[in-house]
């Protein structure tokens, strides 16, 4: 199959070639390696990918040929889609496709690879044509980078090209991951890699949960696949759910805030955090996790005092879903890893919380209270007894006597 590109996507080439100080730019973002990866994760799921395949190698101390791989079983791309809209700027803002749609600038792909490698490679079929390019930052080149004759990638290759549909990319050159400690890097690597399964584990636990995508670090057996949780613990009958709260915003736009008292004892919960810097607010962009935990400096209006993470309030978690009709408003990059809440939406969320928290308050306090041992009326009686003696001017002796005397009446 000839390769070369079409007629109507020479525009496309020069684009890229304008884009160059733009792309070296987004190697400042701020991406962390489980949230790039993450990127890639959200492409495959906005393409109905079921499997989601990633896979790590440190090729030598240098690192000189070390790479990165995602691998899905999604829809593809014909070449057109992956030259116009994946390798390079859009022209246009990205329109919400739906349910699935983890997309909101298009920007994703290019942003988080970027941010640790020069070099990225997408193999994608669709309709069983096959199509390879690589993207560096001058140029999309039909040349393949050295490790792709790595006998681990040319076995999942192998494999991928019998898949119906799906996409591969690769991370070759990965100079901001090697250049750091290179000596102590390949335990470092692998080191990002379990807390990239932690994050995944977060980020996509509604997912998990309901099945709808399966996602493996490093193999294709069970033991690789990440495991389903829930943090707010919504089957477990020590869990208690608040009332749920609809804010309406003026310029548009509503969300809801669902808070949960989760289980006293909630064991390790193996997410690289501890259970206070877990509490706190979560927003969710359909069913993706942007942010988990924390209270973004908002406290009681005109005053100084600001919530922590503190263990008052460690079992409470409050889900929030960012607003359909302006999501952009809430994220404060175009990495959709970080979230700042607007102007215009603190003064309603703040008067909710400090609701919300005293109920929890109020409910953790019946908690205990209901947790205390019954007393009997017998009981009741000799402690009432004991209380008004002690209330008396009796002597050390006589004290000893009744004392003895009520033990006798047990």
């Amino acid at each position: 199959r000839d390769r070369s590109p079409s007629r109507g996507l020479g525009d496309v080439y020069k684009r890229q070639m304008n884009s160059s100080s733009i792309f070296r730019k987004f190697r400042n973002v701020g991406y962390t390696l489980p949230e790039s990866l993450a990127e890639l994760a959200d492409n495959s799921i906005t393409h109905n990918a079921k499997n989601i395949w990633i896979y790590m190698y440190w090729a030598d101390d240098s690192g000189k040929d070390s790479f990165v791989m995602v691998v899905d079983d999604g829809d593809g791309m014909d070449e057109k889609t992956l030259l116009e809209k994946a390798l390079t700027l859009p022209k246009e803002d990205h329109i919400d496709q739906g349910d699935h749609d983890l997309s909101m600038f298009g920007l994703g792909l290019k942003t988080g690879s970027f941010q640790h490698c020069t070099s990225i490679t997408a193999i994608t079929k669709k309709n069983n044509t096959l199509t390879k390019k690589t993207l560096n930052f001058n140029k999309v080149t039909d040349e393949m980078p050295s490790c792709i004759n790595h006998k681990f990638i040319q076995k999942h290759l192998k494999a991928f090209e019998q898949q119906k549909s799906g996409t591969v990319i690769i991370w070759s050159d990965l100079d901001n991951i090697s250049k750091l400690r290179a000596s102590d890097r390949p335990s470092n690597f692998y080191t990002d890699y379990d807390n990239a399964r932690l994050h995944f584990k977060l980020t996509y636990h509604k997912y998990l949960l309901e099945k709808d995508v399966n996602i493996f670090f490093g193999g294709g057996e069970d033991i690789n696949k990440t495991r389903s949780f829930d943090p707010f613990y919504k089957k477990d009958n020590e869990t208690i759910k608040l009332e749920n709260v609809e804010i309406s915003f003026q310029n548009g736009g509503t969300t809801i805030l669902k808070p949960w008292i989760i289980p006293q004892d909630t064991q390790i919960e193996k997410l690289g955090r501890n259970k206070n810097d877990l509490q706190g607010l979560y927003f969710f962009r359909k069913k993706r996790l942007i942010h988990s935990g924390g209270w973004f400096g908002i406290s009681e209006k005109d005053t100084e005092k600001y919530w922590g993470s503190t263990d008052k309030f460690n079992r409470l978690r409050i889900e929030i879903e960012l607003p359909e009709e302006n999501p952009k408003d809430w994220m404060s990059s175009f990495s959709k890893n970080k979230i700042a809440i607007p102007d215009y939406a603190k003064n309603r969320i703040r008067k909710h919380l400090n609701q919300i928290r005293k109920d929890y308050l109020e409910k953790i306090g019946e908690m205990r209270e209901d947790r205390k041992e019954p007393i009997s009326e017998e009981l009741q009686k000799k402690k009432e007894l004991i209380r008004m003696i002690n209330n008396t001017n009796l002597s050390k002796e006589e004290m000893q006597k009744i004392e003895a005397s009520l033990k006798d009446m047990k």
